[in-house]
This record gives structure tokens, sequence and C-alpha cells, in this order.
């Protein structure tokens, strides 16, 4: 149903379609009358045409000449039927507006229309009312002090929401040309910003962040930088709109896309780079984020967004009590940082590489991987720098280190390497001809630290991948079995201390995953196009579904209340996401 408007502005969006000139119109055989001809500004789109304009009796007419180059349609006279022809578009959409002077009766696409006020000729120009003519090309249109043109679809007003931050604000808003514009001020509202308007300037400002611009141009001034906006701004009953995203760019924030596909503003500009391996550090989430300058770990506030903290360095670890980390750089040299006091200090000059610290339950020690192949197992004393080695096996390249609740056991996960085979060329050098990798499958490796002679031994001896491995509470070891070259599903698999094996879960298919701080087992399905969270309660082999998202989750971490963070595609690799109110809310870009 069309909504008449009164004393309303017109809208945005760049006008499409194809540029050309119309035809000249001369010899039309009508008669023509001599009238004052008027020129003024018409708004189509938000943009500014100027149409000639003519009054007959009490009624305003529009030159169909210039409206019909307004709205980059054709126009052109047939002098055996004497009448105008208006054509815009082409193949289904093409739409063609038949007048004749004196006539109160035009043909639209064939089908009779009856007109306003009949079209008069004032000398060689053929005028006509313009909501008659825009109407009949498929667009809208209001008057204020200017026409207002829409040139696709009705002028609309209506009430929207707006999720920012997680919460929501309502804002008017006008659809223009098929597209949706809002109140400026209800944006600075939502904001806590300032908006002035003096007649078509308008200034928003909030903080440091100050926006210049006009209604009905596209350019915007942002703290000193000029760029052209979406669309065009327009003014309706004193309420100016604009395009949503030129608005929140203007204030210093960004849009994020949701999983349900609508959007969440923010108040100002996310992390960005490719953000993954998240932790808790009591009510933050610690993450990695690398970009294409450099590496570095980020503590992050999930409820506002913001950087807590920024350590110049990945493969961070945080202590049992959340209050100092450890990390080891490219020098091999072991940093400590107190968290709650910014402050760092050396622990080991030591300058062997050094990965994947795992710290005691007691805070006082931490383990890691050392050597340049990852072929050693080491302790340090966090007080002293002292370091120890841990007794396990001279093969190299040995991943996922973890240790138990009881501080009783290490395991780690290592493959040996593939054979190559060789023969011996003509010239004095060799080619390879083949590569068996049979025997060289990971394996997981457990170290019994209170022996009295510790050492590695091999817990498994089985052809499988196996991945994400760890301890529970209990001592059983847990980790995600799938074959190579395989379409069988992985396997959710747990060894039991006295050695037994228990395949957990083997119908779903498992992307990932993790015991949390609290001993719980959790994982990642992919399901129907959907990542399902499911606890798995290795006892009874119960799940319990705990999230399900259309995101594709690739990695999560649980809180000790519960709270969920998780890693997603996003625009620059992966994205922080944490679990709020029945779905993934975005933390970072």
């Amino acid at each position: 149903m069309r909504r008449e408007l009164t004393s309303l502005v017109i809208a945005s969006a760049v006008l499409t379609g194809s540029a050309f000139t119309p035809v000249a119109i001369n010899g039309a055989q009508a008669a023509s009358v001599t009238q004052k001809i008027g020129n003024e500004s018409v708004f189509v789109n938000g943009k500014q045409k100027m149409v000639h304009s003519s009054i007959a009796g009490k009624a305003k007419l529009h030159s169909v000449s210039d409206l019909a180059k307004a709205f980059s349609a054709k126009v052109m006279y047939d002098k055996k039927s004497q009448y105008f022809v208006v054509t815009k578009g082409s193949g289904k959409e093409m739409k063609t507006l038949k007048v004749k002077s004196g006539s109160n009766v035009a043909l639209v696409n064939g089908k009779k229309m009856k007109l306003e006020n009949p079209p008069t000729m004032v000398g060689k120009t053929l005028f006509m009312a313009a909501k008659n003519f825009v109407h009949a090309l498929g667009g809208d249109l209001l008057i204020d002090a200017n026409l207002l043109i829409s040139e696709k679809g009705m002028f609309k007003t209506s009430a929207s929401k707006m999720n920012v931050e997680g919460k929501l604000h309502t804002a008017s808003t006008l659809r223009v040309n098929g597209k949706y514009l809002y109140s400026v001020q209800d944006i600075a509202k939502a904001y806590s910003a300032k908006v002035m308007v003096k007649g078509t300037a308008v200034t928003l400002q909030k903080g440091s962040q100050t926006a210049t611009f006009k209604i009905y141009q596209n350019i915007i001034t942002a703290n000193g930088e000029t760029v052209n906006l979406r669309a065009y701004p327009v003014s309706v009953k004193g309420v100016v709109y604009a395009d949503l995203m030129d608005m929140v760019k203007a204030l210093g924030g960004q849009m994020e896309k949701t999983e349900d596909g609508s959007y969440m503003l923010f108040a100002s500009k996310l992390l960005a780079g490719d953000t993954f391996n998240p932790t808790w550090v009591g009510s933050n989430v610690m993450v990695s984020n690398e970009d294409e300058n450099a590496s570095r770990t980020y503590i992050v506030d999930v409820n506002t967004r913001t950087l807590v903290k920024a350590i110049n360095a990945t493969d961070v670890a945080v202590s049992p009590d959340g209050n100092y980390a450890i990390h080891s750089d490219e020098t091999g040299i072991i940093t400590l940082i107190d968290l709650s006091a910014g402050t760092s200090r050396y622990v080991s000059l030591d300058d062997d590489i050094k990965v994947e610290f795992v710290w005691a339950a007691d805070g006082k020690r931490a383990y890691f991987i050392k050597g340049e192949k990852n072929d050693k197992i080491f302790s340090v004393d966090v007080a002293t720098g002292e370091l120890k080695e841990v007794p396990s096996d001279k093969n190299i390249y040995k991943t996922d280190l973890k240790l138990s609740a009881d501080g009783t056991k290490l395991l780690y996960v290592m493959g040996l390497e593939a054979k190559t085979e060789t023969t011996d060329t003509a010239d004095g050098g060799t080619d390879v001809t083949d590569i068996k990798t049979d025997g060289s499958e990971p394996q997981i490796y457990t170290i019994d630290l209170k022996a009295e002679k510790p050492a590695a031994a091999a817990l498994t001896a089985t052809k499988d991948n196996k991945v994400y491995a760890d301890f529970l509470k209990d001592g059983s070891i847990v980790y995600l079995s799938a074959m190579a070259e395989s379409d069988d599903m992985p396997v959710l698999t747990m060894i039991r201390p006295d050695n037994s094996v228990a395949q957990l879960v083997k119908d779903k298919d498992i992307t990932f995953i993790t015991v949390t701080s609290e001993g719980k087992l959790m994982f990642i399905a992919a399901e129907n196009n959907m990542s399902v969270i499911y606890e798995v309660n290795p006892s009874d082999m119960k799940l319990t579904k705990v999230a399900s998202t259309p995101l594709e989750i690739t990695s999560l971490a649980v809180s000790k209340n519960g709270q969920v963070a998780a890693t997603a595609p996003g625009l620059y690799g992966e994205r922080l996401v944490v679990w709020k109110n029945g779905s993934f809310e975005i933390v970072t870009k």
C-alpha cells in the first residue's frame, strides 16, 4: 500500500542504470502555450538534479525531458500518434510511458492510467505531473520544499532495531530506492554521541571522533580524512537519514555480520588479524594473533571487546592462578610476566629453542619441549631459573605436551620420520625412489615423573593419526583418532589408567576436542551444516549438547564458570567469538 507523506525529503543510494542522452523533442504537433518556466532542484535518490517546471492552472507540472534525464530514461516523440514515449530499462524490466499533450489518459506498458492533470506543451517542451511520471516508471515521490524522488519502489518510514554491542536500540528508518537509511540522530544517541544540524551541514562528535557532512552530498570528512559515502544523506521532517555503515564508521565504530545474518554494531574498531588458540584468564580470554606484520598474544575483555594486554610473543602459557604468563621467543630466553603489575623478568637466558610451556599445578615449575628439533623435554624452576631435563627418548619432533592433573605424569605425541629410499645417478647425485611412511604414525608417550628413574613409555602402537591428546582428571588419556585417507568418522578414544581402551564417540564428525580446566571433556562436531558443541561423560558415554551454531567453529575454550569462547572464520583468518544468550557474539574481526 502506497503511503503518501508530505513535508518529506528523498533519500539515498547512487543512481544505477546506463547513462545516455535523451532524444531532443522537435516538431511536436500539439498546441503549445506561452507560460513562465522555472528551474528547480529535484532530489533523485538523494542526488540533486535540475528540472524545469511550469504552472498550469493551479498545478505545477515538470518537464518530461528533464524528468527522463534525471531517471536515466529515454524520451522520443512519435509524430504519427502524437505520443511522447518514455522508456526505462530493458527486457522484462523495461517500462514504457506514453503521454499526449491535452490528454488526461496515459499508457503505461500498454495499460491506461488516469493522470492528475493533462500534460501541457510550453514551447517545444511537454510538461506533466511529476507524480504520474515517477509512478509510471516504478518510483515514488514526496513533496517538501523540493521534489523528492525514489527511483525504485515506494518511500517507507518505519522503526528498526540496532544491535549495539549486544544492546538493542530503536532507530527511525526511511526506505529509498529499495534501501533503508537510518536516523542519524538515533544512531548518535545509541553511540552516546552528539549531533548538530545547521541547514544542510551535519556534525557528529563522540570523544575525539568528529565527522562532518552535508545533506544531499555523498562525501564526509571524519578526523581530517575525506571519503565518499555509500549513500546520499537526506532530511525528513527534521530527521537526517543516512547509510548506517557510513555513520558507524564516522563514529569510529564498525559493523560485523552475526551468525544469524544480522549485523552487530560496535563503538570502536575490533582487533583484527588471524586469532586462534583461545584460553581463559579469569573473565578475559588470551589468544594468539597474527597478521602480515607480526605475531603476538592478546588478552581481551570479551565483554567490552577491548585489549587488556598485548604480549610481543606467541606460545604463551598462563599460570593456574592466572597471575603470571611464561613464554620464550626466537632467542630461547624464557620470560615471566606479572599480569597484574604489568612487569616482566627473564627466568633463563639459555638460548635453545623452547616451545609448548605447561605449568605445574602449584605454579612453581613449568615444563616445555626444548631443542631445534623439539627432541627434549625440560622443566624450569620459575623462581631460580634452573633447567632440568626430563628423561624421554632421543626421537625428534615431539608435540602436544600435557601434564596430568595430579602433576605425576607427562604425555606427548611423536611420530618417527618416514624412510626415504634413493638410488645413485650417473652424475653422482641421488634420486628419491620411494618414501615409506609405515611405522611413522604418531604415537602417544607418557613419562611417570614420580618413578625412581623416569622414562618415556609408548602408550599406543596403532596406525591411526592421534590429535588433541590430553589427560582427564582420573589420569585417563583422551585423543581423537582418525585414519589417513579414510572416509570413516574420527573416533573420540580414551585410554584408562589400566591401559584399557574405550571408544567414547564414533558416530559424530568430530573436528576438535578439549579438556576444560574443570576436567570436562568437550568436542565440536559438524552436523547438518552446523557446528555443535557437546560435553561427553566418559563414564557412561552420555552426550549433552552445549551449543549449536551455523558458524564453522574451529576451536573452543571453557572458563571455570562454563562460559564458552571459540574461534571461527573471519575477515582476516580466524576470529574470536563468545557464547552469550543462545548465540555466538563477535569479539575480534
